[in-house]
């Protein structure tokens, strides 16, 4: 017979309530006794001020230099940044970047391989760190500015070294230079800069210049001499290699007789008239067959992106099928969800040397002036993500996805097979607003990674890359696309990051507005299934091929969406609906929450300007045991229990790395028996943070999305039971359109 279609339900923030936020006791001692730090700190900035002296006049703006500081790791929190030292010494913060180490006493001490911390980047004048020192030596133990003073390890000068992030050729070569800059306050030494690049011999392509939150990066030509009296400039962070973008090929015409077989076009308008989505590509030839649901856009001349090249519009051609159809499996292709724009920002200057910031600078003008609900990037820099610089690439998309609500694929790349760390996710999959994509080898049961597929870690934060991988192809099992006149197949993950946002676009078909774009990455991440490979390797899995079998609770089983907001240092507590009568047998609830937020590249290991704090408390009538802090425990806050990763009370060090603390996605799920479950509950707490503060500046709200599927194998009826119970909050979200049915014998 025909099973009732059990759909998702929605309306979940109904069963959600503000609590006020409980925190621990702070039990920190100061690593070291003032009389020596203060010793040691005397002879930093005496080294320090001898460092300033030397450099060229004309590399010190109005006599401004930077210093760093460096963090203990006691002291690695927001709340705990010195924000007195900066005020007392009139010194500004304008970056920072994570640094490991081993500290002489304290947090850490006791491990060889030391602790995550932060250098913190502070300008000022000369005469301010000169003032410091000379205070330094009257500052008693209780004073703010020595208590400040106390949480550092070390203060050094910034020297022309470390900014340059690699060696450089001797000759002339192509350069991208990064600077700290706020061009509300820097901008009086912008013209000085130019004329000390000039006499450094350094050429500054003044129409290849892109500017994020703190940093101005520019494309140069400089030889490594040239390059090294460059980054003598106070305000350089850093000096690089100008990367290429990633070779695109095109796919291989399909040689298979299954692949040869004749396919035959949908005959009807996209399912979804109204998304708009965008591929950013190698652009479609004249002749392609998709002319009913795809349109291609070209560059005009001023953008510089150069003529098409037959290889790339195969390879956007490709990528195009991928999006509309999928696999090719069948003779008849299904009806595409939506229409796409096909921007084409590869051409013929794709090895030029600051090709990569004419493409850049074009998909900037693109996102900020045309609407886009849903896109797609198969392509990118030749860059493995850094653990301390955030590029150009990933801070214009990050920012964006999060002021426009774009939900976006990135393919993570195809070097998946190279030595390690050159097998790394590519660069801008680093995006913590975006989606990840790796490749898998088969769609069907027994997947695994395809070998190429590039592997993570990502950066912290944003650990978790790829996000997730979907079918792409291997060798064995190509992926087939569909070409003019013929069919053709090949794999990578440029064809899984398409071919996962058609399943997002077939949610947005059917589900339209009942469920924003945060929720359906969400759904996506949610559905995702791991067999037990490497998280390194395929993050949280491999998402659902169908939206059916996203859409569609299986038997036994309720899916529940929330969608809201959350306000700064607030807490939000969402119930998990679970019908009146106690549930016998294993119950399992799994569990996803997304959010997209602003970014600060100028700070990597603190690129996210939200993070979350979340408390699992499955059964509301046991609590926790008293303490000596805690005596009479409040029934307002019963036992938490292990879910993400990291509950509970740790240190800062362990809830970014192991917490994911300031990861924009958090997914776990556990089984427990049915008696442990009175009202269980999320207690959601919303941190928000500032680089250089330890008060927030203006945090905003924080749109959120939360998915809880919870499944009973001994109650088929969970669905109805917890429908009826809560039928004045939960709706359920039908679809606009018909999904396919589902028949059960």
């Amino acid at each position: 017979m025909v099973a009732r279609q059990r759909f998702l339900l929605g309306r979940g923030e109904r069963l959600t309530q503000p609590v006020d936020y409980r925190s621990g006791p702070v039990t920190d001692v100061a690593p070291y006794a003032w009389v020596d730090h203060r010793r040691l700190l005397r002879s930093d900035l005496d080294r320090q001020m001898a460092a300033f002296d030397a450099l060229p006049s004309m590399a010190r703006p109005g006599d401004r230099v930077v210093s760093v500081l460096r963090l203990h790791p006691q002291y690695y929190s927001r709340s705990a940044f010195p924000s007195e030292l900066l005020r007392a010494a009139d010194l500004r913060f304008i970056g920072s970047k994570p640094a490991r180490f081993r500290p002489r006493a304290g947090r850490g001490a006791d491990r060889n391989d030391g602790l995550n911390s932060t250098d913190v980047f502070v300008s000022g004048k000369r005469s301010s760190f000169a003032q410091l020192r000379e205070q330094l030596q009257g500052l008693e133990a209780d004073d703010p500015l020595a208590l400040a003073l106390g949480k550092l390890e070390q203060i050094r000068a910034l020297e022309a070294d470390e900014r340059l992030q690699s060696a450089l050729p001797a000759k002339r070569s192509a350069l991208e230079i990064v600077m700290h800059f706020d061009p509300l306050l820097d901008a009086d030494w912008e013209e000085q800069f130019r004329q000390y690049a000039e006499t450094c011999k350094v050429a500054l392509a003044r129409d290849l210049e892109f500017q994020a939150q703190g940093l101005w990066f520019l494309a140069a030509d400089a030889t490594a001499e040239g390059a090294h009296e460059l980054a003598q400039f106070a305000f350089v962070r850093a000096v690089r290699p100008m990367p290429k973008i990633r070779t695109v090929e095109a796919p291989r015409p399909a040689r298979s007789k299954s692949a040869a077989r004749m396919v035959s076009l949908p005959a009807g308008e996209p399912v979804d008239p109204v998304t708009r989505v965008a591929i950013f590509d190698g652009g479609l030839p004249p002749n392609h067959p998709f002319e009913k649901w795809a349109r291609n856009i070209e560059p005009s001349p001023s953008d510089h992106i150069g003529n098409p090249i037959p290889e790339l519009l195969d390879h956007g051609m490709a990528v195009t099928s991928a999006f509309l159809f999928g696999p090719v499996i069948q003779p008849n292709l299904p009806r595409p969800y939506t229409r796409v724009d096909h921007y084409r920002v590869l051409g013929d200057n794709l090895l030029a040397d600051k090709q990569l910031y004419s493409v850049l600078l074009y998909v900037d003008k693109l996102l900020s002036s045309t609407r886009v609900d849903l896109a797609n990037f198969s392509f990118g820099p030749d860059e493995v993500v850094g653990e301390d610089q955030v590029t150009a690439w990933t801070t214009m998309l990050d920012d964006h996805f999060h002021d426009r609500g774009i939900l976006a694929t990135i393919a993570v790349g195809n070097e998946g097979e190279e030595s390690p760390p050159h097998n790394r996710v590519r660069v801008p999959s680093d995006c913590v607003n975006a989606l990840a994509v790796g490749a898998s080898d088969s769609a069907e049961a027994g997947w695994a990674r395809a070998p190429y597929s590039c592997v993570g870690p990502g950066r912290a934060p944003g650990l978790i890359k790829p996000d997730v991988v979907a079918y792409g192809g291997c060798e064995a099992n190509p992926f087939h696309f569909l070409g003019i006149g013929a069919l053709s197949a090949d794999c990578g993950t440029s064809f899984a990051a398409p071919n996962l946002l058609r399943v997002a676009a077939g949610l947005r078909a059917h589900f339209g507005r009942d469920l924003s774009n945060l929720a359906v990455r969400t759904l996506l991440i949610h559905s995702a299934e791991n067999p037990g490979h490497p998280r390194t390797e395929v993050g949280w899995g491999q998402p659902a091929s169908d939206p059916a079998d996203i859409a569609i609770c299986d038997e036994h089983s309720v899916r529940i969406v929330y969608q809201g907001t959350l306000d700064p240092s607030k807490v939000v507590r969402a119930e998990v609906p679970l019908p009146d009568d106690s549930l016998s047998g294993k119950v399992t609830i799994r569990a996803t929450l997304c959010y997209t937020c602003r970014t600060d590249p100028n700070s990597p290991g603190d690129y996210t300007r939200s993070g979350l704090d979340i408390v699992f408390r499955p059964h509301q009538d046991k609590l926790p045991k008293p303490t000596k802090e805690s005596p009479k425990p409040h029934p307002n806050y019963p036992k938490s229990q292990s879910f993400f990763r990291g509950a509970g009370k740790r240190t800062e060090q362990i809830q970014r790395s192991d917490g994911f603390k300031w990861d924009t996605v958090r997914h776990g799920e556990e089984t427990l028996y049915g008696s442990s479950l009175k009202r269980p509950v999320f207690d959601v707490h919303h941190v928000a943070r500032s680089p250089g503060a330890s008060v927030p500046k203006q945090p905003e709200k924080l749109e959120y999305a939360l998915v809880i599927t919870i499944t009973a194998k001994n109650h088929p009826e969970l669905y109805e039971q917890v429908l009826a119970k809560y039928r004045l909050k939960l709706e359920t979200l039908s679809p606009r359109t018909e999904l396919p049915l589902r028949i059960e014998l």
